[in-house]
C-alpha cells in the first residue's frame, strides 16, 4: 500500500481499538463516523443527538451506530467508552450513556429484540439456509455488502414480521426501482404488509403495483402542479387514494387549474372535492369534463330561441287572446 498519512494537517492525533477496527466489515459508513467523533471527542457531553447532528446523521442512525458498537463490545454496555475515555467516571456518565432517550415499552421491545449481536447473527447464518440465501441475494438486490444495522433488520423482519425471505426481495426490489434503497424504507414497507396481512406473492404483486401507481403519480403531480418540494403526509393520502382511482393525471392538473382559479392557491382537499365530484359522474379526462361544461350553455340556446321553431309560440298565443274575430 503506497497511501501515506498527512500528518501536517493535524493538531494531535486519537487512539482507536484494534477491537474496533476488526470490526469495520460489519459496521455501517454512519456508525464509523460516529465512533470517529467520539473518540475525537472522549470529553464532550453532547447528547447522541448533538454527535449525530455533527457528523451528518439523524439520532435514529446514531442510536443504531451505539447499539452496534456496544454489540461489538468497543462500547461498554453501561455507556463508559473503552479505553480511550478515560475521563468518563461512574460518577459522570458518558455522553453516549445520557443521550440514549426514554421510549415507550413497546418501542423498548421492540428495539431489545432488535439487539442481537453479530455473533448471533453468524450463528443464524450457519444455521438457517433460509437467512444465509436472504442475506445472499439481499446483498445482489442492494450492489452492496450488508451491514450489521442491515443484517440485524432483516433477521428481525424475518422473524418478528413473519415476513418470508420472497416477498422481502420483492420489497427490496421495489425500494431499488424507487431509488429508496435504505433499510428504514425497506423496513416500512415490510411493517405494513404485516398489518395488512400481506403475506402471498398474489398479494405482495398487488400492493406492489399499487404502490408502483403511487409513487408514480407522486412524482407526476409534483412536477405537473410545479411544486419544488415533497407532499405533506396529508397531501400523500389524497394522492394515494387518487391512484387507488386511477385518476389520471391530465384531470388532476385540470383540478389544480379550477382550484387555483376558484381560491387563487394550491389546496389538496379543494382539488380532492373536484376529482371526487367528476369521478363520480363518470368523468375521467378534462375533455369529459369541458363536454359536461359546453351543455348548458346549448340547453339555454335552444331554450331562448324556442326549441326546434322559429317562431315565439307565447306570443302567438298571447295575440290570439288578445284578439278579437269578426263575424260578417
Amino acid at each position: 500500500m503506497n497511501y501515506k498519512i498527512n500528518w501536517n494537517g493535524s493538531d494531535g492525533v486519537f487512539a482507536v481499538p484494534d477491537l474496533a477496527a476488526d470490526c469495520l466489515k460489519l459496521a455501517s459508513g454512519k456508525a464509523v463516523k460516529l465512533l470517529l467523533y467520539i473518540l475525537k471527542n472522549k470529553a464532550s457531553n453532547e447528547t447522541l443527538a448533538e454527535m449525530g447532528k455533527a457528523v451528518g446523521i439523524t439520532e435514529e442512525d446514531a442510536e443504531d451506530a451505539i447499539s452496534y458498537w456496544q454489540q461489538v463490545g468497543v462500547i461498554l454496555a453501561d455507556g463508559g467508552l473503552s479505553p480511550v475515555s478515560q475521563t468518563v467516571t461512574a460518577d459522570t456518565p458518558s455522553a453516549a450513556a445520557k443521550a440514549v432517550p426514554e421510549v415507550s415499552a413497546p418501542r423498548a421491545r421492540e428495539k431489545a429484540a432488535k439487539m442481537i449481536s453479530p455473533s448471533e447473527i453468524s450463528e443464524r447464518v450457519e444455521s438457517s439456509e433460509e437467512i444465509k440465501f436472504l442475506f445472499s441475494a439481499a446483498e445482489a438486490t442492494l450492489g452492496k455488502v450488508l451491514t450489521y444495522t442491515e443484517q440485524r433488520t432483516l433477521i428481525w423482519m424475518h422473524d418478528y414480521y413473519g415476513t418470508a425471505s420472497d416477498l422481502l426481495l420483492m420489497i427490496m426490489d421495489f425500494a431499488v426501482s424507487q431509488n429508496k434503497a435504505s433499510i428504514g424504507f425497506i423496513e416500512k414497507i415490510a411493517s405494513g404488509w404485516h398489518e395488512s396481512g400481506i403475506v402471498t406473492h398474489e398479494q405482495a404483486e398487488r400492493e406492489i403495483l399499487r404502490m408502483q401507481n403511487y409513487y408514480s403519480l407522486s412524482g407526476q403531480v409534483c412536477t405537473r402542479l410545479g411544486l419544488e418540494r415533497t407532499l405533506t403526509p396529508t397531501e400523500q393520502k389524497f394522492v394515494s387514494d387518487w391512484a387507488a382511482k386511477n385518476i389520471d393525471i391530465d384531470l388532476i392538473a385540470y383540478a389544480y387549474e379550477k382550484t387555483v382559479d376558484a381560491i387563487g392557491k394550491v389546496k389538496f382537499s379543494y382539488m380532492n372535492k373536484i376529482l371526487l365530484d367528476w369521478y363520480g359522474k363518470g368523468f375521467f379526462t378534462p375533455a369529459d369534463v369541458k363536454k359536461s361544461e359546453k351543455k348548458p350553455a346549448a340547453a339555454d340556446k335552444v331554450q331562448k330561441s324556442g326549441g326546434e321553431h322559429s317562431y315565439n309560440l307565447d306570443l302567438l298565443v298571447e295575440h290570439a287572446m288578445n284578439t278579437v274575430p269578426e263575424f260578417k
